[in-house]
């Protein structure tokens, strides 16, 4: 069977390791208080928030689960300069003064406030594979496309 890796930069991998500690320590703890207590209030008529408790508990192990299978697939991106834009590369762009630094992460790691681009997204295939020089057509915020120039990769 083969592996499908995910590549991941070491903040991710260092968050996600502590979004799993949590999860697994004081998240499972609470759960089970909150769940002994719902089975308390079952014998009642309060069936409902058992439920809904379980509920949690499956979301909770999901969750856990996820993250397990990321970090186990997880392959850590190298902080070096490329000649060409991949998958952990800054890519800077200007047109004119304006100036956009983009990160080409995987989809795991995509947050468009920070301009970290996944590089299956119609923006991470364009600027995968440049060099510095080249020029790229790219959707600015106000929706219209510009002509970029690559100004650094690394």
């Amino acid at each position: 069977m083969k592996i499908n890796s995910i590549f991941l930069s070491k903040e991710k991998k260092r968050e996600l390791e502590k979004e799993l500690e949590k999860l697994e320590t004081t998240g499972r703890k609470e759960l089970a208080e909150k769940l002994a207590k719902a089975r308390e209030l079952s014998w009642s008529d309060d069936d409902a928030e058992l439920i809904m408790t379980i509920d949690e508990k499956n979301e909770l192990e999901g969750r856990i689960s996820e993250i397990r299978d990321l970090l186990f697939r997880a392959r850590i991106t190298k902080k070096e300069c490329k000649t060409t834009a991949d998958i952990g590369s800054e890519v800077i762009v200007a047109n004119g003064k304006s100036i956009v630094v983009y990160k080409l992460v995987s989809s795991v790691e995509v947050d468009p406030e920070k301009y970290k681009v996944s590089v299956d997204s119609k923006v991470g295939k364009k600027l995968q594979g440049l060099k510095a020089g080249d020029k790229v057509k790219l959707t600015n915020p106000d929706g219209v496309e510009q002509e970029y120039t690559v100004l650094y990769i690394c």
